[in-house]
């Protein structure tokens, strides 16, 4: 009888996470642009004196020829830029690139600690639940608005779980 509550407390929790809000939100705002769909958008939230900020999400390539992130606008801030954190001796270093490479049916994910759009010269702070746009520029596929929106860096585990095979880089 043991074995079967907990196969079923097991079966409910499983079936519970694919209710969590954090991943609905993350799905919920997807843009397309030619053959990429841009996802998982946001924005990490920021103490109200910053002068920066990052945003993030995830871009999928489902043509059969590679294109390429290789420009960012936006008016929340001074300067938007595309950014890369790296490993360097132990360090963390971060720098701007001038593109993101995205492979053709696979996807390139700009994530903390990655890729990610760096906002310099921010005008005011990014709260939870603030929306703001971005325009991004890609070789192939042109120009695409997306909307970002401000959330927990905690609402975005459930992108742990996804598959992010084939993942682009410079």
């Amino acid at each position: 009888m043991k074995t079967i509550s907990l196969l079923a407390a097991m079966a409910v929790v499983f079936l519970l996470q694919g209710t969590n809000p954090g991943h609905a939100d993350a799905h919920s705002n997807s843009v397309k642009a030619g053959d990429l769909t841009v996802h998982s958008i946001w924005a990490r939230p920021t103490a109200p004196s910053a002068k920066t900020g990052a945003a993030y999400f995830v871009i999928e390539n489902n043509g059969t020829a590679d294109d390429v992130l290789t420009g960012v606008t936006g008016s929340i801030s001074g300067k938007t830029e595309i950014h890369q954190t790296t490993m360097d001796g132990g360090i963390m270093k971060m720098r701007h690139v001038g593109r993101v490479d995205i492979p053709a049916g696979g996807s390139a994910m700009l994530a903390p600690g990655g890729f990610h759009i760096m906002f310099m010269g921010l005008h005011g702070p990014i709260k939870v639940g603030d929306q703001f746009p971005l325009t991004l520029t890609f070789e192939k596929n042109g120009s695409v608005e997306i909307t970002v929106t401000g959330m927990k860096a905690a609402s975005q585990k459930p992108m742990d779980k996804m598959d992010h095979g084939k993942m682009g880089s410079q």
